[in-house]
């Protein structure tokens, strides 16, 4: 072979992913919003424990501030997961991002608890509309084959936007002492992704509309039982291992400035550095879920929760909580997608009701997001850090053992 054929493979290969991007760029346009939307409020998450600290709020406050987040979204999600079925996973997903684009621009005004407190409730809105538009949108544009890997590029953009979000907010407010220097930022980089959302993203992929046209006539509608009771022992798992990984949300700030003593520039390095271990797992385990087994990456969550915590509680520097900031965010990485590809296989048995079925099934991540931070505000308040975090791994362990049962046997994805 000569020395040039592997530089023309590879410009072979880079032609076809071109040629596919232009052909259906709705996936990557998706991508694109969740890593600019997620920078943005990947600033606004690593700065607001601080700032609802430098307001004068409580601990068990700051948890309220997260949880009300997560009823916000329990409560609207149905009605937005109807809503892109029925108006269209486009409309709703434009309609989000440009509530995102309002709260990143509220939040610069923001003086008072209560501000916060009525903003969270407004992004609460916007979180229900965006999640169910956009996994329905990347479950119909997605390559049946390689679905995880499909919601791999999608979340692999949010959390490395997300890490690089905090990193950017710890080192702007050490160096400016300014909040709202990160809130603008959230919102310029919000109506960026609006503009990308609004030009590339396209409702079906044209075959689809083809073959719709020539469909045969929708069977009758399931009943709620037939359609969601079988869903329910997928539902239990995605809540505890929400509740799991969602007790870091929000307060890895507090706990790496209060009890690992870093830094706030430190804790937002921290946080950053786990970009490199989403760039790699992210896609690894998503391969490894298309072509091995769906479990590998629902696993692998649990695995890292467990990990983290150990991490955190034993070796509390800059070092443990790098190290521990990185496998927490690579078992996210690697869950993601296998969860997000789980959910389109189960949706599409209810085609007519995709958006719906999505969106009960990533309700419990909702609750998982209620749960998780209030348990470990609760827990941190009354027993302290250590043990929140050892229930946290023991729970893991749990969530690991449900995972096994739940997929065993069953073909790879």
């Amino acid at each position: 072979m000569s020395a040039a054929a592997p530089g023309r493979t590879w410009r072979q290969r880079l032609a076809r992913w071109g040629g596919e991007v232009r052909r259906n760029p709705t996936i990557m346009a998706i991508s694109a919003e969740g890593f600019l939307t997620r920078l943005g409020f990947g600033m606004v998450g690593f700065a607001l424990p601080l700032f609802a600290l430098h307001l004068g709020m409580s601990l068990a406050e700051v948890g309220g501030l997260y949880a009300l987040h997560g009823v916000t979204v329990l409560a609207v999600k149905p009605l937005m997961g109807w809503a892109a079925d029925r108006f269209g996973s486009k409309r709703t997903l434009v309609l989000a991002v440009a509530m995102r684009c309002t709260v990143g621009l509220l939040f610069v005004f923001a003086s008072l608890p209560w501000h916060l407190y009525a903003i969270r409730v407004l992004q609460g809105v916007m979180t229900a509309a965006r999640d169910p538009s956009a996994s329905a949108l990347i479950a119909v544009h997605g390559n049946r084959k390689s679905m995880a890997s499909a919601f791999a590029w999608y979340y692999t953009a949010r959390d490395v936007g997300h890490s690089l979000g905090a990193a950017a907010a710890g080192l702007l407010i050490a160096a400016t002492g300014s909040y709202q220097a990160v809130f603008v930022l959230a919102f310029v980089s919000s109506c960026v992704a609006l503009v990308s959302v609004v030009r590339y993203v396209r409702e079906a992929p044209a075959k689809a509309h083809a073959d719709a046209a020539s469909a045969a006539p929708v069977r009758p509608m399931p009943s709620f039982r037939e359609a969601y009771v079988p869903l329910l022992p997928y539902f239990g798992f995605g809540l505890l291992v929400a509740v799991t990984a969602e007790m870091m949300r929000g307060i890895f700030p507090i706990v790496a400035v209060h009890y690992g003593h870093l830094t706030v520039a430190q804790a937002g390095i921290a946080a950053s550095a786990s970009s490199i271990a989403i760039l790699g797992a992210g896609p690894a385990f998503a391969w490894l879920s298309d072509n091995i087994h769906r479990s590998v990456g629902l696993t692998a969550r649990s695995v890292a929760n467990a990990g983290s915590s150990l991490l955190y509680i034993f070796a509390p520097g800059f070092a443990g909580f790098v190290a521990g900031r990185m496998l927490d965010d690579a078992g996210k990485a690697a869950f993601r997608p296998s969860w997000g590809a789980t959910l389109a296989e189960l949706a599409d048995a209810h085609p007519e009701r995709r958006a719906r079925v999505m969106a009960f099934l990533d309700l419990a991540w909702n609750l998982g997001e209620i749960a998780g931070p209030l348990l470990a505000g609760v827990l941190m308040t009354a027993a302290g850090v250590p043990v929140m975090l050892a229930l946290r791994a023991g729970l893991s362990v749990v969530a690991e053992g449900w995972a096994i049962a739940l997929y065993r046997g069953k073909a790879r994805g």
